[in-house]
């Protein structure tokens, strides 16, 4: 009940603040909770039982934000899919966590056919825009003919949401979080001062992801404001922080970066901002001395984390974030509430200073893969999760990633997985060796690029592989560049691509 009691809490202190503001609507926080209540009675009356999964096909909203609680509400899971990914991926992840309901608008209602013809688990279709399907449900016409009810009781550990993320063999894993892991993950964030009664958070990152969602419970359960655009578009998010007074907002640095160089940038007044954060992605050091430069009364602020971990652990907070700081190349130090420990091969916390794996405990921890064990008891180690990040932790506790065990590359704010892309690439049938790696990009943090060996008497080029690629895995996974060789890729001893070698170049130069 814990996600529910929040929502309580902050509508009996706040009941008559604004809650949501979206194009054309507002609603308090006691309206809110009141809808929420209709929300979830609605599935219930639909036959959702504890436990079952309700996927959520959508852009931002406020009625998305809505969903994060109802669903929990009633019992349920909320299962977020990716609007990113192409259609054979979103129905390889709903197989795999086989939802009964889902809950889509009206900018995806395109997708719904090559949905419910791969998906056959859904059996209900709920509708939130201004198009019903035949055979579906309008939310607002459910929420307006249910009767409001109290929150269903369940365990503190109750399986609240199932996030996917990258799968280094091209399949995805379901993150299974639970109430007290989005909760606490909540009062973390208040406690180290990110959000507050007077907050007005601004959802311009997707609401799939689990970044925007920190937003959406640390908002709320502090009794702020938030303002939803559906998507992000540099100026439509510049003239919301200032119509609103926009307090805290989340952007990668690939947002980041378009909003300032943006030609009416200087037309909008952004004083209002207290918090700029950002994550998910690598930044590049000019990008951030120039949004310091450009954006000075906004506190920026680095979160660093995983989805394993309810998002983030650690935390760079504004007065180390100065040019020529020397943490400002950190991602921060542990939050409250989380152990955060480097440690060797062996799990044992090495010295101050030394390179090793980031490992982190606390509340926020997930409970494991859907209905992936052996993965969960790999990266879940006598109650650590193991992040595959090589980093050291300095004396004063900031922790300086240096490399990743895991070949993930983190280009635009999404994690992308190199085997998933080598294994879009092998596909092709002139393709003999291929490697994919990060490489450093001013705008995406790090881009893919894939090497490529073609088989002997075979031509390729880099407009015959993107067309390939395509039609097999998202637009945004795909190589933005490629190289050809005619050598053999380098290998280690024992038998694997050195893929060091091969990114070495690229990086050498970038610094």
């Amino acid at each position: 009940m814990l996600l529910s009691l929040g929502l309580r809490r902050t509508a009996q202190l706040r009941g008559h603040h604004t809650a949501i503001i979206e194009p054309g609507r507002r609603l308090s926080w006691a309206e809110v909770e009141d809808r929420v209540s209709r929300f979830a009675s609605a599935l219930l009356s639909l036959g959702v039982r504890h436990g079952d999964r309700i996927a959520v096909m959508a852009d931002n909203a406020g009625w998305h934000i809505e969903a994060y609680f109802a669903i929990p509400w009633a019992g349920a899971a909320i299962a977020p899919v990716n609007t990113r990914w192409a259609l054979p991926e979103i129905v390889d992840g709903l197989n795999d966590c086989a939802p009964r309901v889902m809950i889509v608008d009206d900018a995806h209602l395109d997708m719904l056919p090559g949905v419910l013809a791969g998906a056959l688990s859904i059996e209900i279709v709920i509708s939130t825009g201004t198009v019903t399907p035949d055979g579906a449900h309008d939310l607002e016409t459910l929420i307006a003919a249910s009767a409001p009810i109290a929150p269903e009781l369940v365990p503190h550990d109750q399986l609240a949401g199932i996030f996917y993320t990258g799968g280094t063999t091209g399949r995805s894993k379901g993150v299974m979080l639970s109430q007290a892991n989005l909760y606490m993950h909540s009062l973390m964030m208040t406690a180290e001062d990110m959000f507050h009664t007077d907050s007005v958070g601004l959802h311009v990152a997707p609401m799939f992801h689990l970044a925007d969602v920190g937003t959406v419970m640390g908002v709320t359960m502090s009794g702020g404001s938030h303002v939803c655009l559906p998507r992000f578009e540099p100026e439509a998010t510049l003239k919301a922080i200032q119509e609103y007074g926009v307090t805290e907002t989340y952007l990668v640095s690939t947002m980041l970066r378009a909003v300032l160089d943006h030609p009416n940038f200087d037309d909008y007044d952004l004083s209002s901002l207290r918090s700029m954060i950002y994550g998910a992605s690598p930044i590049a050091e000019a990008l951030l001395t120039r949004a310091l430069e450009k954006i000075p009364g906004a506190g920026f602020m680095q979160r660093y984390g995983m989805t394993e971990t309810t998002g983030f652990f650690c935390l760079l907070k504004p007065q180390y974030q100065f040019v020529g700081g020397p943490k400002l190349r950190s991602a921060g130090q542990p939050i409250h509430g989380m152990d955060v420990r480097i440690v060797d091969e062996h799990g044992k916390e090495v010295p101050r200073g030394t390179v090793g794996e980031v490992t982190a405990s606390g509340p926020t921890v997930m409970l494991g893969y859907w209905r992936r064990p052996e993965e969960t008891a790999q990266a879940l180690r006598g109650g650590r999760m193991y992040t595959g990040d090589l980093a050291h932790m300095d004396e004063d506790g900031f922790v300086f990633v240096a490399d990743r065990l895991k070949d993930m590359i983190i280009s635009g704010g999404e994690n992308i997985y190199s085997g998933e892309v080598e294994n879009a690439l092998y596909r092709h049938p002139a393709v003999q060796q291929c490697a994919v790696i990060g490489v450093p990009s001013e705008r995406w943090g790090e881009a893919v690029h894939a090497v490529i060996v073609p088989r002997a008497g075979q031509e390729l080029s880099s407009e015959v592989l993107d067309a390939h690629c395509r039609s097999l895995i998202a637009a945004y996974k795909c190589p933005k560049s490629y190289e050809f060789r005619t050598e053999p890729l380098p290998l280690t001893g024992a038998g694997k691509v050195r893929k060091y070698s091969l990114r070495e170049p690229y990086w050498a130069a970038a610094h």
